[in-house]
């Protein structure tokens, strides 16, 4: 199933397949291909937070609507 990443089941692991054009978001490791699990989604349009590898990032809503994901089996 793909999804934008602000759509993402929380809890489930995710393969990033298309991304904005943004600098700060290649400088943080969020690229196509890589694997991320949604952690939690804040409420009433706040951000989402993931991991990644061994980070955890929180990404804005404006921008997380624009990271499609599809869902790692």
């Amino acid at each position: 199933m793909n999804n934008n990443l602000y759509q993402a089941e929380i809890g489930k692991n995710y393969t990033i397949f298309a991304i904005p054009d943004n600098h700060l978001l290649s400088c943080i490791g969020i690229l196509e291909g890589a694997t991320i699990k949604a952690e939690h989604r804040y409420g009433i349009g706040g951000p989402v937070s993931i991991s990644l590898s061994t980070r955890k990032i929180a990404i804005g809503k404006d921008i997380a609507e624009k990271i499609y994901v599809k869902e790692v089996n």
